[in-house]
C-alpha cells in the first residue's frame, strides 16, 4: 500500500514537472514557506503534551524546573561556569583534543550490524526466544558472524588463439661487381703539331668529354713515343711532348698513320677493371610478409662511410650496410584461466566469443565467472542477544522497542527513490535513472589490466567521492594499484573507483583491435550511474519490463521513460545492497557534522579568549 502511493507520487512530480525556463521558487521563498509551516505547527495546540503523562511519554523529559534556568538572567555565569568545569569535563576533551582516544566505527561495523540486524529481523524467535527483561535465567543466542563484502562481480579469462609479437631484423648491404674489359693507348700531341702520326688533342676532348678516354699520367717527348709507336722520327718531334689516354673503344679517328707495329691508330692494347656497387636488400621476405611491420626508425646504416680497394681499384661509399628492424606476430594457443578455474569461491558463468564478426569456430573466447567481492577483515566482539526483549553487546544489555512495520524497507526505499528520479530526470528525454557509457581495455592475454573490476575490493560511497572529488593524485591513491603501474587512463582510474562503489553495472566485452579476425584487445563496457540505489532500480526494472541490455559494443545506457517507471514494482525487488547506504545518508553525515561543528564553534571562542 505504501509503495503504491509513493509510486503515484513519483510519477504525479514527474509528469507536472516544469520546463526548462518556467519560473520556479527561489530559496528565499522556499525558506519563507517553511517558517510559515513550522509557525503553524508551533501553535498547534493539538501536538503540546496537554498532561504530564503525556509530556513524560517524551524521551528525555525530567520536568519543567531545570538547573540551567539560573543562566536565563545570567549568561556570562555560563562562560564561567564553563571555565571551571572544562578541564575534568570527558565530554570537553573528546570535542577539543585531538589525541584523545574517540570511539570510531569502519563502514565495514556499520554495514555488518545492518546485516546481522536484518538476519534477527526475519527469523526473531531464533534469538529472543525464553528470556524476560526481569528474569536472571536462561541463556544469550550469540548473533549471526558479520560480514563486510558487497556482493558479487564478473571476473574473466581468455582461451584460443594467442597472438605475440616477436622482434625480427634483416640486413641490406652493397656489394661490389667487377667488369674488365679491353682497352686501347693511344698518343696525342698538342693541336697544330705536325709531321707527327698521332692524334691532335682536339681531336681527344670528345672522348674525354663523354668518358671513353681518360689519360694514363704517362708524358714523354714526341721523338720516344714515335719509336714506341713504330714510325721514324724526324727533325720536329723534339718540338712537343706526347700525352698517353687509354680509351675503352677502338677508335679509328685518333691517327693519321696507323702504327706499323699493331696495324691500328693504338700502340697498345690492356684490360680495363670497372667496379661498381649495388643494393642487396635480405628485406624483402619480411617486408612482404603480412604477419610483419617494420620499425618506425626505418634503416639504421651499420657500416659507414669508407673507402675500399677493390681488384685494385679505390671504391668509396656512404655507407656499405643497414639494418632494418621488425615486428612479427606468431601464432600460439592461449589460456590465462588457471587462476579462476582453479578459485573454489569463483563459479563458472558463460562463454563469449571476441570475434567480430565470427566465422567459423571461434578463434578467442572470453570466459566469465562471477566472484565474490572481496571482503574487509576485521575482527570483532562476540555480540548475543538475551530474551525476548533484551539485546546484550559485551554484557550490557538494553530493552528492545518493538514496532511491527512489514513494510518500512521498501517505504524507505520508495522515498529514496522518489527523491532520486526528482534529482535525475532528464527534462528534455523525459528519461529517469539514466547511466553514462564508460569502458576500459585490456590486451587479451596480456599482463596490462585496466579493467580490475572489484578484485581489490569495494569501496564505501562518501570515501570514493572523496577521492574522485581530490583530483588526478587522490584518484590514482585510490584506484586499483595495478592500474597506476600499467599506466592506464585518468577515465579508467576513474571507472575503477566507481565500479567498486557499486555505481556501474558491467556490460561485458567486446573486441576492440583484431589482427586477421584473431582478437588482440578487447574492451569491457560499464553503465555507470549517479547512485547505487539507480543502478539497482535499472538492473532489477529491466527484466520486468523485458528491456534488456543491448550489446557491450552498442548499449548507451538510456533511462526509464515515465511510462515505463510508473509499471515497475518495487515490492517484488531486492534492495538489501543499498539499505545500509540509506541509513548512513539519514543518520552518520548529521552526527558527524555536528560533532564537527561543536568542536569549531568551542576551540573558536577560546581562540578569541586567549583562555
Amino acid at each position: 500500500m505504501i509503495l503504491r502511493r509513493i509510486m503515484g507520487a513519483l510519477c504525479a512530480l514527474l509528469l507536472v514537472t516544469e520546463p526548462v525556463g518556467a519560473q520556479t521558487m527561489t530559496i528565499d521563498q522556499a525558506r519563507e514557506e517553511g517558517k510559515t509551516m513550522a509557525q503553524e505547527k508551533r501553535n498547534d495546540s493539538s501536538l503540546v503534551p496537554s498532561s504530564d503523562a503525556q509530556a513524560a511519554a517524551v524521551p528525555g523529559y525530567s520536568g519543567t524546573s531545570q538547573p540551567q534556568s539560573t543562566y536565563f538572567d545570567d549568561p556570562d555565569r555560563l562562560v564561567s561556569d564553563a571555565q571551571a568545569t572544562k578541564s575534568g569535563n570527558e565530554s570537553y576533551r573528546v570535542s577539543t583534543d585531538a589525541d584523545h582516544v574517540r570511539p570510531t566505527f569502519s563502514n565495514a561495523d556499520i554495514l555488518a550490524t545492518t546485516n546481522r540486524a536484518t538476519t534477527v529481523e526475519n527469523d526473531p524467535t531464533t534469538y529472543l526466544e525464553g528470556e524476560e527483561i526481569s528474569s536472571g535465567a536462561g541463556s544469550c543466542t550469540p548473533l549471526p558472524p558479520g560480514s563486510s563484502g558487497m556482493g558479487y562481480y564478473e571476473a574473466t579469462c581468455n582461451q584460443g588463439t594467442k597472438l605475440e609479437d616477436q622482434p625480427r631484423s634483416c640486413s641490406i648491404t652493397m656489394v661490389p661487381e667487377t667488369t674488365t674489359t679491353d682497352a686501347y693507348k693511344f698518343f696525342v700531341v698538342p693541336t697544330g703539331a705536325y709531321g707527327t702520326p698521332f692524334a691532335r688533342y682536339d681531336q681527344m676532348v670528345p672522348h674525354l668529354a663523354d668518358g671513353t678516354c681518360k689519360p694514363t699520367g704517362v708524358v714523354m717527348q714526341a721523338c720516344a713515343a714515335h719509336r714506341i709507336y713504330g714510325v721514324d722520327t724526324n727533325k720536329f718531334c723534339d718540338d712537343y711532348n706526347a700525352t698517353e689516354y687509354v680509351c675503352s673503344k677502338n677508335l679509328t679517328d685518333l691517327s693519321w698513320l696507323p702504327s706499323p707495329i699493331t696495324g691500328q691508330g693504338w700502340h697498345a692494347r690492356t684490360t680495363q677493371t670497372e667496379v661498381t656497387v649495388k643494393r642487396v636488400d635480405g628485406c624483402t621476405g619480411l617486408a612482404g610478409d603480412t604477419m610483419c611491420s617494420a620499425d618506425p626508425a626505418g634503416e639504421v646504416c651499420t657500416e659507414g662511410l669508407e673507402t675500399r680497394i677493390i681488384d685494385g681499384v679505390p671504391v668509396t661509399q656512404p655507407c656499405w650496410a643497414w639494418k632494418r628492424d621488425f615486428s612479427c606476430k606468431v601464432m600460439t594457443a592461449g589460456n590465462d584461466c588457471g587462476d579462476l578455474e582453479a578459485n573454489a569461491s569463483c563459479t563458472y558463468v558463460r562463454d563469449d566469443c571476441l570475434d567480430d564478426p565470427q566465422d567459423g569456430a571461434c578463434k578467442v573466447t572470453e570466459k566469465v565467472y562471477r566472484c565474490p567481492t572481496p571482503a574487509s577483515d576485521v575482527p570483532t566482539d562476540n555480540q548475543y542477544i538475551c530474551g525476548d526483549d533484551v539485546y546484550c553487546v559485551n554484557g550490557d544489555c538494553e530493552p528492545i522497542v518493538r514496532e511491527a512495520s512489514t513494510e518500512f524497507r521498501d517505504a524507505l526505499v520508495g522515498l529514496h527513490a522518489l527523491d532520486q528520479a526528482g534529482k535525475e530526470f532528464d527534462e528534455t528525454n523525459y528519461r529517469v535513472f539514466s547511466g553514462d557509457r564508460e569502458t576500459c581495455h585490456k590486451p587479451v592475454f596480456g599482463l596490462i589490466n585496466c579493467c580490475a573490476g572489484k578484485v581489490s575490493g569495494a569501496v564505501p560511497i562518501a570515501a570514493g567521492a572523496a577521492a574522485l572529488a581530490g583530483g588526478p593524485a587522490a584518484i590514482a591513491a585510490f584506484a586499483t594499484p595495478f592500474l597506476v603501474l600499467f599506466a592506464c587512463s585518468q577515465d579508467e582510474m576513474k571507472l575503477d573507483i566507481k565500479d567498486r562503489m557499486g555505481l556501474c553495472h558491467n556490460l561485458g566485452s567486446y573486441c576492440s583491435s583484431s589482427f586477421l579476425g584473431i582478437c588482440s584487445t578487447k574492451r569491457t563496457a560499464y553503465c555507470c550511474f549517479e547512485s547505487k540505489l539507480s543502478r539497482v532500480l535499472q538492473e532489477q526494472g529491466r527484466p520486468q519490463l523485458g528491456k534488456s541490455w543491448g550489446s557491450a559494443k552498442k548499449e548507451q545506457c538510456q533511462g526509464f521513460t515515465i511510462d515505463e517507471f510508473a509499471r515497475l514494482d518495487l515490492s517484488v525487488m531486492d534492495f538489501t545492497e543499498v539499505y545500509s547506504d540509506f541509513m548512513d545518508a539519514a543518520k552518520l553525515p548529521d552526527e558527524v557534522q555536528t560533532m564537527t561543528d561543536i568542536q569549531g564553534k568551542i576551540q573558536s571562542y577560546y581562540d578569541l579568549h586567549g583562555k
